[in-house]
């Protein structure tokens, strides 16, 4: 009985909320346990973080009413299931990056929740250019 009664007075995750513009092609949608940021390149879409498991679809439907621009690049910041969990729902043409660390956690965490955990396609370990000009990401 006590289980079921702290299980009660947890407070509920918000579900992943509307995306909100940062400025020009800046945005983030709050919610489900973490905010992710969008960011409209010329050749598509990075999306920085991805939530909780089972969130993909109300992301990639945020993103939709801003781009019809696909999703090219998710950043991992890191490995905590509400920034990796809906990795999984994004096609595997989706370069994944992420620190060395992260991925070293992935691996021996293969599971997030019960969905597999997508491993990151490319890694740094003290920092990483992507994009240029305008659309140029520095990650350290």
């Amino acid at each position: 009985m006590a289980g079921a009664a702290a299980q009660q007075q947890r407070p509920r995750i918000p579900p992943t909320g509307t995306i909100r513009k940062v400025r020009d092609n800046l945005y983030v949608i709050p919610g489900a346990g973490g905010n992710t940021s969008v960011f409209v390149t010329e050749v598509g879409v990075v999306l920085v973080d991805t939530k909780l498991p089972n969130n993909g679809e109300a992301i990639l439907n945020q993103v939709r009413t801003v781009t019809d621009k696909p999703v090219s690049t998710i950043i991992n910041t890191h490995s905590h299931p509400d920034h990796i969990g809906s990795n999984e729902y994004f096609p595997a043409s989706v370069d994944v990056v992420s620190h060395e660390n992260t991925r070293k956690w992935m691996a021996a965490n293969p599971r997030v929740a019960s969905n597999p955990v997508v491993m990151p396609d490319r890694t740094f370990t003290d920092r990483m250019t992507l994009g240029s000009g305008d659309d140029r990401i520095e990650l350290y």
